[in-house]
């Protein structure tokens, strides 16, 4: 089973094989990335840094699906659940934003 690590520094993430630890892609984004988390499917991964916002980016392309700006301070975390359908993102402004992957499920929360 092959498998993609993300790795941030800077403005990049940059991917890699976990199995030979090959440099598959770099991507740049707008602002220097504190924190990356891959879907499970491996088509994209979502990002946040400095900016305050929150990316979803191809990871074939490299062009961002889809970005966000709800937090008032920089984003240092963020992580998919572990079905991949919702993603938590964590910032310096003391909150904790969910986000859907797919808008239209009902989560009880």
């Amino acid at each position: 089973s092959s498998g993609i690590n993300a790795e941030y520094g800077g403005n990049n993430v940059a991917l890699h094989d976990v199995t030979t630890f090959d440099l598959l892609r770099t991507h740049s984004l707008p602002c220097v990335v504190n924190s990356a988390s891959l879907h499970l499917d491996q088509r994209y991964f979502v990002c946040g840094g400095e900016d305050m916002y929150v990316y979803k980016v191809s990871i074939e392309t490299g062009r961002i699906m889809e970005s966000y700006k709800k937090h008032f301070g920089p984003v240092h975390c963020i992580r998919y659940s572990p079905d991949g359908e919702l993603y938590a993102s964590g910032s310096e402004d003391g909150t904790i934003r969910l986000w859907q992957d797919s808008v239209g499920k009902t989560y009880g929360l």
